[in-house]
C-alpha cells in the first residue's frame, strides 16, 4: 500500500477536487469547437499555427512583454485552450492562497481549503463570462506574491526575493488597474510583516526583488506609460462624462452586499448574449435587476433603468460563516485583525459613489482617478474573506480535534455550492462558423509587418532574460536546499 505525504495527499485532493469543480462549471465549452460567450475576448485568433506564431511574434517586437503564461499562445490551438486557460489560472490563484496561509502557519487542511474556495468564489471566478483574461493572468501570479512576502522576510532566502519581484512584474503586464490595488495591498501586508517582526532591514534581499521587479516588468511599465494612461484620458474624453462620473460607473449599490452570502438575490447577468446561449444550453441563467452599472443621466442623476453586470458577487453562505468565525476566535492574531480590517475598508471602497465621503480619499491617491469601476475593490474583500475563512476553519479544527471529516465535508460543500453559481455564467457557443470565417479570410491568414521598437524590443530580451533567470534560480536554490 502507498503511503502518501501530508502535503502531497492534500495536494492531490486539492488539484482532483478542483478538476472536477472546473470541468463542471465550464460543462459544455471544453470541445475545441466550443466555447463560452466572452465579449471583451472573444475567439479570434487565425486556426492556423504559423500566423498566430507570427502574430505572437509581432507584438512582442512592439510592446517586449512577456510573462510565463504566453506559452499558451504559442503551444497548441487556442481553441483547445481557451477554457483551460481560464481554469488554469483560477488553479495557480488557489494554489498561492494555500502557498500563502500554510506559510502563516496555518494546517495544510485549513490551507488547501482557502485556496479552493478562493478559486471558486464568485467575482473571482465568473469574470471568464466577460472575458477579462488579464485578470486571470494577474491571479496567477499575484496571490503568490503574499506568500513570498512571509518567507522573504522570515527566512531571508534570496530566492524569495528573486521570485517576489518577479511575479509582481509578470502581474503587471495586462491588467494595469487591478494590478495596481492589488500591489498597493501586497506592499501594505508588507510593511506591516516588517514592522511586526521588527528586523533589520535587508539590503540584499530588498535590492535583489527591486532589480528582478524592474528589469522582469521594464517592457510592462514602459506600455503603460507610453499607451494605457493616454488610452484611459481619451476614454474619458470621448464619454462625454465628467472624471469622478466616468471612474465610478460601476459602483456597488449597498444593497448587493447581501449577495456576499445570498447568491442570485437581483439576478445573474445583463448580457444578453450569455443569457441567449445559457439558457439554449439548459441553464437557469437570469437577467440582473439591480443597479449595479445603472449609467449617469446628464444631470447628474441615476438613471431609473438599464445596467450593466457580467459577474457574481457571491463569497459564498459557507465563506462568510467561517470569516465570521476566523474573525472572533482568531481575534488576538495580529494577521487576523489585519486581514479583518481591510476586508472592511476594501468593502467601503467597492461601493465607491454610493460610499462618496470614504472613496473621495481614493480618488484623490495618485492615478486614483484612472481606476474604473470602484467594485473590483471587491476582488480584495473576497481575498480578505477567504484568509478568515481559513483561519476559522484552522481555528474549528484544533478545538475539535476529531472533526476534520465534517469540515472536509464543509469546504467541500461550500466549494461546490460556488461552483453551481459560477457555472450559471458559462454560455457555450459554436465555433465551427467562425473558424472557418477565419481561415478563409485574409486577415486570418496574414501576419502584419513587422515595425520592432527598438526601446521596448531592447527591454523585452532583458526582460525574458531575467523571467527565465528567475524561475532558473529560484527552481535550483529550492531543489539544492531540499536535498541538502
Amino acid at each position: 500500500m502507498i503511503r502518501l505525504k501530508p502535503n502531497t495527499a492534500c495536494f492531490l485532493a486539492f488539484t482532483g477536487i478542483f478538476a472536477v469543480l472546473a470541468g463542471f462549471v465550464f460543462w459544455g465549452c471544453w470541445s475545441c469547437n466550443y466555447a463560452p460567450v466572452m465579449p471583451d475576448h472573444p475567439i479570434v485568433w487565425p486556426p492556423d499555427y504559423g500566423v498566430r506564431l507570427g502574430r505572437w511574434l509581432e507584438e512582442f517586437l512592439r510592446t517586449g512583454r512577456f510573462e510565463p503564461l504566453e506559452l499558451f499562445n504559442l503551444v497548441g490551438s487556442p481553441y483547445w485552450w481557451q477554457e483551460f486557460k481560464y481554469a488554469f489560472c483560477l488553479y495557480l490563484s488557489g494554489l498561492g492562497m494555500a502557498y500563502f496561509l500554510h506559510g502563516r502557519g496555518l494546517s495544510r487542511f485549513a490551507a488547501y481549503s482557502g485556496g479552493l474556495l478562493l478559486a471558486f468564489c464568485g467575482y473571482w471566478c465568473t469574470l471568464y463570462s466577460a472575458g477579462h483574461y488579464g485578470w486571470f493572468q494577474w491571479m496567477a501570479y499575484g496571490v503568490f506574491a503574499f506568500g513570498l512576502v512571509d518567507r522573504a522576510l522570515a527566512g531571508g532566502r534570496l530566492r524569495h526575493w528573486v521570485l517576489l519581484g518577479a511575479v509582481l512584474a509578470w502581474g503587471s503586464m495586462h491588467q494595469p488597474d487591478l494590478w495596481l490595488i492589488f500591489t498597493a495591498f501586497t506592499f501594505v501586508y508588507f510593511v506591516c510583516r516588517w514592522l511586526a517582526l521588527g528586523r533589520k532591514l535587508d539590503w540584499r534581499g530588498w535590492c535583489a526583488g527591486a532589480l528582478s521587479f524592474l528589469l522582469v516588468g521594464a517592457p510592462s511599465f514602459l506600455n503603460a506609460g507610453r499607451n494605457d494612461v493616454e488610452s484611459r484620458d481619451r476614454q474619458i474624453e470621448e464619454s462625454g462624462q465628467d472624471r469622478w462620473t466616468f471612474a465610478t460607473n460601476w459602483s456597488m449599490p449597498p444593497e448587493d452586499t447581501l449577495e456576499f452570502f445570498v447568491p442570485r438575490i437581483h439576478g445573474d447577468t445583463s448580457c444578453q448574449y450569455t443569457l441567449y446561449y445559457a439558457r439554449k444550453a439548459g441553464r437557469d441563467t437570469a437577467p440582473y435587476t439591480g443597479r449595479l452599472g445603472r449609467p449617469m443621466m446628464p444631470d447628474g442623476r441615476e438613471a431609473p433603468r438599464g445596467n450593466y453586470r457580467q459577474h457574481s458577487l457571491y463569497v459564498g453562505y459557507v465563506t462568510c460563516i467561517l470569516a465570521a468565525i476566523g474573525a472572533v476566535l482568531g481575534r488576538k492574531r495580529k494577521t487576523v485583525v489585519f486581514f479583518a480590517l481591510s476586508a472592511l475598508v476594501f468593502w467601503l471602497f467597492s461601493m465607491g459613489r454610493y460610499c462618496e465621503a470614504v472613496y473621495r480619499l481614493v480618488y484623490a491617491l495618485p492615478m486614483g482617478d484612472y481606476l474604473r469601476a470602484p467594485v473590483k475593490w471587491h476582488h480584495l474583500t473576497e481575498f480578505c474573506l477567504v484568509v478568515l475563512a481559513a483561519h476559522g476553519i484552522d481555528a474549528l479544527a484544533k478545538k475539535f480535534n476529531r472533526a476534520y471529516l465534517w469540515l472536509a465535508l464543509l469546504v467541500l460543500w461550500g466549494a461546490a455550492d460556488l461552483a453551481r453559481v459560477d457555472a450559471k455564467y458559462c454560455a457555450p457557443v459554436w465555433l465551427g462558423r467562425q473558424k472557418q470565417v477565419l481561415a478563409a479570410s485574409p486577415e486570418g491568414s496574414s501576419v502584419p509587418p513587422f515595425k520592432p521598437d527598438k526601446v521596448a524590443l531592447a527591454l523585452g530580451a532583458v526582460s525574458l532574460l531575467t523571467t527565465i533567470g528567475a524561475i532558473g534560480y529560484g527552481t535550483l536554490s529550492a531543489t539544492r536546499r531540499r536535498h541538502s
